[in-house]
């Protein structure tokens, strides 16, 4: 049996005990190969109490502790290379993991999502770093995923696994290569099923949701790239022409934490007028997502930036609800032709709730997009989580 590292990104734990977009699709390969034996897996991830019970048959999880003198060796050494701009910076998870946790002996390496990473594990390793496969989730830009990494991801990684077309067009516009391999995200079909929803009644009484309330639904990372506060304005100009309108805003900040930061407190200031209208529900685990779904009318994804892929249109569109986006970076290929796309400009708030009040008057056109989406989601193999490791693999061949 082959060995395989997979390098989390460092962000959240994998197996995704506290969601992440990421962190789940991760844990869908880790389950794929828990099936096929094809590799023995060594998952490299941020510690958690979540994972201590969690156990596998291929696969080990391994724990990466940061040590407080971890974090003040970076910080002091980062503002060393900043004086001088060196544009390499140190990071306590990445000099943890290499330094004392790699155990360096793969055939395959997988690294998730953080080109640092990526950088720091080809330095280190002696074996597997001619099988190298970076999977990349997000866009880049010039902090997190600067040019100069994408250029040395280009030249040393063996296959790279863009999560999207617009991906790997953005990314072969800073380092042009030939081993960029589109490998879409999936839904799981059974979990995100309409058929399978049971609280309804219980989740309306909780939220204080009545039988003719008409639900507009945001859910996803509380943040100002993520356009809520627009959202909230466009709901604004509508709350008088649909009476019995709400807006339900699910997510927190940073995925578990109940902390309230600076944006979250000027959404708050902004819908005071509409308080009795608002419903923001704080963090809500993955596992509790679909009964979440079961109570919107609409699904409205008003991004500012440009989404590498957006899983929560392809959640969306398993779960049937008619949806309302930006026209947005790899989203735009999951909903074009089966949403209410319009752009993100200085119109954004006009036409967002022009397209939120259309969908409230036209019952027409949200079962003719609900069909059109569902139809998408379930005849595209790439997107049914049944198929998504055996596409992993056939990518990495």
């Amino acid at each position: 049996m082959k060995r395989m590292a997979v390098i989390s990104a460092g962000f959240v734990p994998v197996p995704a005990v506290d969601g992440g977009a990421g962190e789940v699709l991760t844990t869908e390969l880790i389950k794929g190969n828990e099936l096929t034996g094809d590799f023995f897996m060594d998952i490299y991830t941020i510690e958690s109490p979540k994972l201590n019970k969690i156990k596998y048959k291929n696969a080990e999880i391994i724990q990466i502790h940061i040590k407080p003198i971890r974090w003040f060796w970076c910080k002091a050494r980062n503002a060393f290379l900043k004086l001088f701009k060196f544009k390499y910076r140190f990071i306590p998870y990445n000099q943890e993991l290499i330094h004392k946790y790699f155990r360096d002996n793969y055939d395959v390496i997988l690294v998730e999502n953080n080109m640092q990473v990526f950088e720091d594990i080809y330095n280190h390793a002696k074996n597997g770093k001619k099988h190298m496969i970076y999977h990349m989730h997000n866009d880049i830009d010039g902090t997190t995923k600067p040019e100069y990494l994408c250029r040395f991801i280009a030249d040393k990684a063996e296959k790279i696994l863009p999560v999207s077309n617009y991906l790997k067009t953005h990314f072969n516009d800073v380092a042009p290569n030939n081993k960029l391999k589109v490998f879409y995200n999936c839904v799981d079909l059974d979990v995100f099923n309409v058929d399978n929803i049971r609280k309804t009644k219980e989740l309306k009484e909780k939220y204080n949701i009545g039988d003719e309330d008409f639900v507009y639904m945001y859910t996803g990372r509380i943040c100002p790239e993520k356009g809520i506060l627009e959202l909230v304005k466009a709901f604004k100009k509508i709350a008088n022409e649909v009476p019995n309108s709400k807006l339900m805003v699910v997510g927190s900040h940073w995925y578990n934490q109940i902390d309230k930061d600076e944006y979250f407190e000027q959404l708050v200031v902004e819908s005071e007028t509409i308080k009795d209208r608002m419903i923001f529900t704080g963090y809500i685990y993955p596992e509790d997502m679909p009964e979440i779904y079961g109570l919107a009318d609409v699904l409205v994804i008003p991004t500012l930036c440009q989404e590498a892929f957006g899983m929560v249109a392809l959640e969306g569109m398993a779960m049937k609800i008619p949806i309302l986006a930006t026209r947005s970076g790899g989203m735009t290929e999951v909903l074009d032709g089966v949403a209410e796309l319009v752009k993100n400009d200085d119109s954004l708030i006009e036409m967002l709730s022009i397209g939120m009040e259309k969908y409230y008057d036209d019952e027409q056109l949200r079962r003719t997009n609900i069909d059109k989406a569902y139809e998408k989601v379930i005849s595209t193999k790439e997107f049914d989580r049944k198929n998504y490791y055996t596409e992993f693999v056939n990518k990495i061949r």
